[in-house]
C-alpha cells in the first residue's frame, strides 16, 4: 500500500468517527426534547446538550484541515461526552478508539510540543465544563400525591429547597405519609429543570471551545515545503 492510500485510509476511519459522533449528539437532542418539557429553558437546554456533544466530532473536522494534534482532543472530548448517557456511551466508546487508532498510525508522525498538548486536553475537557454548566442550577419542583390519585404541586421552600446556582448534582427525595385520607400519600421532590441562562452559558462554552480550536490551534505547515512546493520540487504537503 502506497503512502497516499494510507493517508487517504486514515482520512476515512476519521470521517467515519465524526459521523457516528455528530449522528450520536442528534440522537440526543431528539430524546432530551422527548423526555422533558416544552418550556424555552428546557428546549435551549436540548441543543445545548447535544451541542456539548458535538465537540467531539467539530474537533475531529477540523484536524482534517492539517490539524492532527486536535485529534486527540476529539476522542477526549467525545469520550467525555457518552459518559453523560448510557444510551450514548458504546457509541463514544468506539468513536474514541477510532480516533485514537487514526492519530496513531499516521504515516507523518507530528511531534506536540507540551503546552500544546495540555492545550488539547483542555479543549477536550470543555465538554465536561458544559455539561456541567447546564445543570449547575439547582430549579427544584415538589408534588404531592392525594388519596384520591391527584397529584397536586407544593413550595419547594416547605421541603428545604430552594432555586440557585451550586456545586453538586439533581436531588430526588422521595417519602410517605400516613396522615389520613386527607393527606398526602407521598411526596416527591427534584431538581431537573433547566433554565434559559443556564443552557445560554452551556453554549457559550461549546461553541467557544470550537471556535478557539478553529482560530488559534495552528495549521501544522512546514515553510521549507511550502517554498520548495513552489519552485515545483514538493508535489505533496504530507503534514
Amino acid at each position: 500500500m502506497t503512502l497516499y492510500q494510507d493517508i487517504r485510509r486514515n482520512r476515512r476511519w476519521v470521517l467515519i468517527g465524526i459521523v457516528l459522533a455528530y449522528a450520536m449528539s442528534l440522537a440526543l437532542l431528539v430524546i432530551r426534547i422527548i423526555n422533558t418539557g416544552n418550556e424555552p429553558g428546557e428546549l435551549l437546554g436540548s441543543v445545548a446538550f447535544a451541542t456539548s456533544a458535538a465537540i467531539g466530532p467539530s474537533l475531529a473536522w477540523l484536524s482534517l484541515d492539517r490539524r492532527p494534534g486536535l485529534l486527540p482532543a476529539a476522542a477526549l472530548a467525545s469520550l467525555i461526552a457518552g459518559l453523560v448517557s448510557v444510551i450514548a456511551l458504546p457509541v463514544a466508546f468506539v468513536v474514541s478508539l477510532i480516533w485514537i487508532q487514526a492519530s496513531s498510525s499516521r504515516p507523518v508522525k507530528v511531534e506536540i510540543a507540551r503546552g500544546r498538548w495540555w492545550s488539547g486536553v483542555g479543549l477536550g475537557m470543555t465538554a465536561a465544563i458544559a455539561v456541567f454548566v447546564l445543570f449547575a442550577h439547582q430549579d427544584p419542583v415538589c408534588t404531592e400525591t392525594l388519596a384520591d390519585g391527584a397529584v397536586v404541586e407544593v413550595d419547594p421552600a416547605e421541603n428545604g429547597f430552594r432555586s440557585g446556582w451550586r456545586l453538586g448534582s439533581d436531588t430526588i427525595v422521595s417519602t410517605r405519609s400516613d396522615a389520613g385520607p386527607d393527606g398526602p400519600l407521598s411526596s416527591s421532590c427534584s431538581s431537573d429543570t433547566v433554565v434559559w441562562p443556564e443552557a445560554l452559558a452551556s453554549l457559550v462554552v461549546s461553541l467557544g471551545a470550537i471556535g478557539l480550536a478553529a482560530k488559534w490551534w495552528p495549521i501544522n505547515v512546514d515553510d521549507r515545503q511550502n517554498a520548495a512546493r513552489g519552485r515545483g520540487q514538493v508535489p505533496l504537503d504530507l503534514t
